[in-house]
């Protein structure tokens, strides 16, 4: 595997495993960093648009190291991929405290679980896995390191053909989840 760099970038992506391949193709900073962490990894609501690419990243980046994603695992083709990369999956309901405590306590957390933006008719839902889910993490892996991902999506929706968002586009939330 060549580590990712804007030199290699393709002109044309082909198809979703040539996307997924290129989306998850480690850099060497990565590679380097992920030698210097200490401990293994564990994925939090990893079943998401961006959690299968970033673990199996992290397994390419760190062969050797334990990554384990955890999720709900709706879809069980997504659980099937990230095995065939070599990604322990632990299938996971977040919202019930018991079943976070049975989780490995690894030092190194990334939490990706959270309701989608712009959800509309769940938001009790919604303010339980974006509040409830997130205190009763941290209290269980208080003595691990935390990456926390709030939110991927604070821009407006735009038309692909349109003007893209950009640094100097104001953010809009939009839905329940943006209050």
């Amino acid at each position: 595997m060549t580590p990712l760099s804007i030199a290699s970038l393709p002109d044309r992506v082909e198809n979703v495993v040539a996307l997924e391949e290129l989306l998850s193709r480690p850099s060497q900073a990565l590679i380097d960093d992920m030698s210097r962490l200490q401990g293994d990894l564990i994925i939090l609501g990893v079943s998401g648009k961006v959690g299968p690419c970033l673990a199996r990243m992290a397994k390419r980046a760190a062969p050797d190291k334990r990554i384990i994603g955890v999720a709900r695992f709706s879809d069980p083709l997504v659980q099937q991929r990230l095995a065939d990369w070599g990604i322990e999956t632990i299938a996971c309901d977040l919202l019930d405290h018991d079943a976070i405590e049975s989780l490995p306590k690894l030092p190194n957390v990334i939490y990706m679980a959270g309701k989608k933006f712009g959800t509309i008719g769940d938001e009790p839902f919604t303010w339980a896995m974006n509040t409830h889910v997130p205190a009763l993490v941290g209290e269980t892996f208080a003595h691990s390191r935390i990456v926390a991902f709030s939110t991927l999506c604070v821009y407006p929706f735009t038309d692909v053909t349109g003007p893209l968002c950009n640094e100097v586009t104001s953010p809009v939330p939009v839905g329940e989840y943006a209050n």
